[in-house]
């Protein structure tokens, strides 16, 4: 009979904190926005990730990659943003294409001040001084394992 997996008492600790950290920050990053700017967590998201592109202008399966999003939550958010004139959408051959206008630009800077000062709140400020790299390299092999194994539906 074999023996069943278990983890050593670090190994079930650092579980345990980033299981905490997973189930909480989501819920007050979202109430934030929501709150400061009317814009959900994953709207955020795509506002920004189309800033940072070439021509504010991202192909969908693009977009979801990089937003860590599937292509059917993406494509309900893109429709909202678009009711609001945040980003416009077209077709170009094979690809649909999302871009940033000039009131999603708008909205995301206005959105971003709350954002970053949240984001420190209820994280940087609390990672020593000075240990913020090592927390990326630390979380990195986790996140790159985690988008390389994540579905895209």
């Amino acid at each position: 009979m074999s023996e069943r997996p278990r983890l050593s008492r670090d190994e079930e600790d650092a579980w345990m904190q980033l299981l905490a950290i997973m189930e909480y920050l989501p819920t007050l990053i979202e109430q934030q926005l929501r709150r400061d700017s009317g814009l959900g967590r994953f709207e955020y998201a795509v506002l920004l990730m189309l800033s940072r592109a070439h021509r504010r202008t991202l192909p969908m399966l693009n977009l979801s990659a990089v937003t860590f999003g599937s292509l059917s939550r993406l494509s309900h958010t893109v429709t909202r943003l678009a009711e609001r004139d945040l980003v416009t959408r077209e077709r170009m051959g094979a690809n649909r294409l999302v871009t940033l206008t000039d009131a999603g630009r708008e909205a995301l800077l206005l959105a971003a001040p709350g954002h970053v000062r949240e984001v420190r709140r209820q994280v940087i400020d609390h990672v020593p001084s000075g240990q913020a790299a090592e927390l990326a390299q630390l979380l990195r092999p986790i996140a790159d394992h985690l988008k390389a194994n994540a579905p895209r539906c």
